[in-house]
């Protein structure tokens, strides 16, 4: 209390109010008690008091418009600034002004003011404020009268201002109505759980990834929303919601982990081993079992085969056959699924591929004749590394055809396989058995060489008929990617090319002259030197058609 000679001064009681201001707990001044117990009786602070008198209402009334203040009995301050936003005037200055004379600068700048005198010095009371992050150069704003205005100083505060202006900005907020509304502890609560709660959704729901961006960009909404608010004097809470979304994400993150994701993990494991990563992805997204059902699908299928299986089999112990077979067809595999193939079936030593399904590839054709070639490669390597296979000269052929095919769940109802399906289908698998009748390892219909003829060095090996189809089909073999054909391919070919010009004219002399050369070193130009001899000693009626009908698969 001041001391008896003031309080008798000012008028006792009724003009001592208290300058007590509310420290929160991290000791910064974010707010000032609306009232004060002294001697046991409740009296307004003196800011409260000073707006109410301004507004000429009763201290009482003024105290009541904050609604569910997050401290009871206090009033956040909402602060427009210290020394650059309060005007504030030289006391030496005004009795310099006093002694000139000048009542109308009084007039001016004082009349129907509240007026608070304090000093502002920088050595004194000085408060923390959650205005600390935001202090400037204390330059007093106020005009002068008489005396000059001293330099500006160019010195940052510290993070504090002087008291006058905690209880100046009190004052100003009481008397304009724009103290900050503070959300109590159950509006920060609900706040923290609708973040938390939304981020806890969306983790459980939403591929990780996605739901930590969705959660990053709710972060920055809510900073921003919660930025706009506060020039609206309402004060959101910024680091609970926060804080509780990222509990929320790291805790269900966790659980998805341990026991939401537990079975799809599982399914992926083991499907993995039997389906493309596609179906599996398809059906995990889609969380229902697979059921009955296919689509029309435009697909390059691949089939291929080991020529002579049967005496290998015969020639190994099952152990060494099963040792055999799954490393050859497991290096096949790497080879199919590198180029985006999926593996359908195996049937024995035979591999059957489909390339544009379950994944759409509009390079499908070409994808598989680059597999096709590079499991010619690899096979090439079998044969020559000294493995304890070497005693074996492994063969292999491949067909290729593209088209329509049916692609989907394919079986009974309680079982059934992701396959494929169609004349395409069959088509392939006779192309495969066709290579034996041509010597070639590699063998495509007209239909995959026409989707990827630009890519690879072809040479066309004949038009034949196939067993159980009636329509002719050109084949050709792709002898290697476009420009990295050897030249003794581009010799091979250009004869090859000119025989059989020559044989579908009927030609079968120069046909035989053009392939004597090349047959020692070529097969098929061999099988075809030995198909024109024959018919150069036994000419064909005049309705041959030159397709060569093949008598088996």
């Amino acid at each position: 209390m001041p001391a008896p000679g003031q309080r008798i001064a000012v008028g006792q009681g009724d003009n001592i109010r208290s300058l007590n201001v509310y420290n929160d707990p991290d000791d910064v001044v974010r707010r000032i008690p609306f009232s004060v117990v002294i001697d046991g009786t409740a009296q307004p602070s003196m800011a409260v008091e000073l707006a109410a008198r301004a507004l000429g209402t009763a201290p009482t009334t003024i105290s009541g418009y904050r609604i569910a203040p997050a401290v009871p009995n206090t009033i956040a301050l909402n602060f427009d600034g210290g020394s650059e936003a309060i005007p504030t005037f030289s006391l030496a200055d005004l009795r310099a002004c006093n002694e000139k004379g000048d009542g109308e600068f009084f007039r001016r700048h004082f009349d129907g003011k509240v007026v608070l005198i304090a000093t502002v010095l920088d050595v004194e009371d000085r408060q923390v404020t959650s205005k600390r992050f935001a202090t400037a150069p204390e330059n007093p704003s106020g005009p002068r009268c008489a005396l000059p205005a001293p330099p500006p100083s160019t010195v940052f505060a510290r993070d504090s201002i002087p008291g006058v202006y905690t209880h100046a900005t009190a004052v100003n907020n009481l008397i304009r109505g724009d103290a900050l509304i503070e959300l109590g502890r159950l509006g920060r609560v609900v706040t923290s759980m609708a973040l938390a709660a939304l981020t806890a959704v969306a983790t459980l729901t939403l591929p990780l990834i996605a739901a930590v961006l969705l959660f990053l960009a709710s972060t920055a909404v809510w900073t921003a929303g919660a930025t706009f608010v506060f020039i609206h004097a309402l004060a959101l809470p910024l680091i609970e919601p926060v804080l509780a979304g990222l509990v929320a994400l790291g805790a269900a993150t966790g659980f998805r982990f341990l026991v939401a994701d537990r079975d799809r993990r599982f399914l992926r494991k083991s499907f993995a081993l039997y389906l493309a990563p596609a179906v599996i992805e398809k059906m995990v997204a889609a969380n229902k079992p697979p059921a009955l059902g296919g689509e029309t699908r435009n697909v390059t299928v691949f089939f291929s085969d080991l020529a002579g299986f049967s005496s290998i089999s015969e020639a190994l112990a099952p152990p060494d056959l099963v040792k055999f077979m799954n490393e050859y067809l497991s290096a096949m595999t790497d080879i199919i699924q590198e180029h985006g193939g999926f593996v359908d079936k195996y049937i024995g030593d035979a591999i059957v591929a489909v390339f544009g399904a379950p994944v759409d590839d509009a390079d499908h054709a070409a994808n598989a004749v680059n597999a096709a070639l590079h499991c010619r490669d690899r096979l090439n390597k079998f044969n020559r590394d000294p493995t304890e296979w070497q005693r074996f000269s492994l063969r292999q052929r491949i067909g290729l055809n593209s088209g329509d095919a049916l692609v989907g769940n394919i079986g009974s109802r309680q079982r059934f396989n992701y396959t494929v399906m169609g004349d395409t289908v069959n088509v392939a698998s006779r192309l495969e058995g066709a290579n034996k009748y041509f010597g070639t390892s590699i063998m495509a219909a007209k239909s995959t060489f026409d989707r990827a003829a630009a890519s690879f060095a072809w040479r066309q090996l004949d038009t034949i008929r196939v067993q159980g189809r009636d329509e002719p089909i050109s084949v050709y073999e792709p002898l290697a990617r476009h420009g990295q054909e050897t030249p003794e391919q581009k010799v091979l070919a250009a004869a090859y090319r000119y025989a059989l010009a020559c044989w579908r004219a009927r030609d079968f002399a120069s046909c035989i002259a053009a392939l004597t050369p090349v047959a020692g070193a070529d097969p098929p130009s061999a099988i075809l030197l030995q198909r024109a001899k024959k018919l150069l000693a036994h000419p064909p009626t005049h309705d041959w058609d030159a397709v060569n009908t093949l008598e088996g698969k």
